[in-house]
């Protein structure tokens, strides 16, 4: 019978997340995820293989829970407009006050791997593109419910994710929440009629 673990593999996996998604992959050392986890560096590769494997759990971590939740405002609003609106809500406030003033551990992974990892640009690729599929289901029942200016439909789910990119590119300088809610602002406003835009 194996030995019982001394420590919450979750707790830990949260630790080294928050750690990742601070720091990045690079300039984040083992040593400095074992202190965060609070792990001698033996117990850490045993339960969790090397620095690489557990920066893959911490990003697969980090889509079922920081983005999953957010993804869930989308999909769960009783119209399509008002789920959109929800997401970007919670951006905001997220990225003012809450731990994606670091940006998004998503894009910070696209950006860092993007070249040198493909297994790792391929999952933050099918996150994304799982933001898109949601963005365009919300769009389409918005388009359904007469919520959208014409010529505007499920089409406009690419340029949304776009502009989260860029609004998680933009966290990381913290420009404040005037900033940030201006271009998401911006993004509504170019999806719907001038008379329900505010």
């Amino acid at each position: 019978m194996g030995r019982k673990r001394g420590f919450d593999v979750q707790d830990a996996l949260d630790a080294a997340l928050e750690t990742f998604w601070e720091h990045g992959f690079d300039t984040t050392s083992m040593q400095s995820l074992c202190r965060a986890m609070g792990l001698q560096p033996g117990s850490a590769y045993v339960a969790f293989g090397s620095k690489r494997d557990l920066f893959v759990a911490a990003v697969r971590r980090y889509a079922e829970t920081v983005s999953a939740e957010a993804v869930a405002l989308i999909n769960g609003a009783p119209t399509g407009l008002g789920g959109i609106r929800a997401y970007f809500a919670h951006l905001v406030d997220a990225m003012v006050d809450g731990r994606r003033r670091w940006g998004c551990l998503i894009t910070n992974s696209l950006v860092e791997f993007a070249e040198r990892d493909p297994e790792l640009a391929g999952m933050v690729r099918v996150h994304l593109a799982n933001l898109q599929t949601s963005f365009a289901a919300a769009l389409a029942r918005a388009r359904t419910e007469g919520d959208l200016r014409p010529g505007v439909g499920h089409e406009a789910a690419a340029l949304l994710v776009a502009v989260v990119q860029g609004m998680n590119v933009m966290a990381k300088s913290r420009p404040g929440r005037q900033a940030l809610q201006a271009v998401a602002d911006a993004a509504l406003a170019g999806l719907v009629p001038s008379r329900t835009a505010d």
